[in-house]
């Protein structure tokens, strides 16, 4: 799995890429402007938390139907998966996460991000493209990628229609091919115990809780400061019982 380092920014996400290779598409514009035979099924996002179908009525954001949804509270580190299938041996191909500029299809909440490469497309020249490891080759390159995202504590709760896409070059007649699949990362708002970040407090949250009590591990500790004195210490354990109790 491919993490991702962040630097502390006032922003709804951070996120990065390990070991870029720069590069643009041509004429400044989308993969679609070159790779223009659209693939199905080549796409498939896996691990995902849950399925919705949001209600976009509010914000007039495309109603895409049910889509696969990852969820995050705010303040978390969340990883999203996905796979390519059913390419030949030696197809090529690049993977990115993208489409990052839109707002909330709910509530119309705010996405500010901060990308690592600037692909422009439709004019903008705002960075909302990852910048991917160029030119996999079917057969012997991965077919499965992990794009981790950062959840600043001020994010916004809404459905965040997200896209991975595909680029790539069929090996037996050279021909540019392109695929995509839509998600959803729904932004929840932060909940105090939710260790694990799936929306409850629970016996999956009390085994997480234990290591940061004892100072094992710094990286949560956010929420597992039940009482909100800045410490987690002896005095959040009733609270976390508390929490996890009522949320059986």
């Amino acid at each position: 799995m491919r993490r991702f380092v962040f630097l502390p920014l006032l922003a709804v996400f951070l996120l990065g890429w390990a070991a870029p290779v720069h590069a643009e598409p041509a004429f400044g514009s989308n993969c679609l402007s070159c790779h223009s035979e659209l693939q199905t099924n080549t796409i498939v996002v896996f691990n995902e938390d849950t399925l919705a179908d949001p209600d976009e009525s509010a914000t007039g954001a495309p109603d895409r139907g049910v889509l696969p949804v990852f969820l995050a509270s705010r303040g978390q580190v969340k990883t999203l998966q996905v796979q390519v299938e059913d390419l030949s041996a030696d197809d090529t191909y690049a993977v990115q996460l993208s489409r990052l500029r839109y707002s909330g299809v709910e509530g119309g909440g705010t996405l500010v991000y901060s990308g690592d490469c600037d692909w422009p497309q439709w004019g903008d020249s705002a960075p909302y493209y990852t910048d991917p490891v160029v030119r996999y080759q079917w057969g012997t390159g991965p077919t499965t990628f992990a794009f981790t995202i950062y959840v600043d504590p001020s994010a916004t709760p809404d459905y965040y229609d997200l896209m991975f896409a595909v680029a790539g070059m069929f090996d037996a007649d050279g021909g540019l091919f392109y695929a995509r699949q839509h998600f959803y990362l729904q932004v929840m708002p932060t909940l105090i115990g939710d260790i694990d970040g799936d929306g409850d407090v629970d016996y999956a949250d009390s085994s997480l809780f234990v290591p940061i009590l004892l100072g094992m591990d710094q990286s949560r500790t956010d929420l597992c400061d039940m009482n909100g004195d800045s410490v987690v210490d002896g005095k959040d354990i009733q609270l976390f019982i508390d929490a996890l109790m009522a949320g059986q």
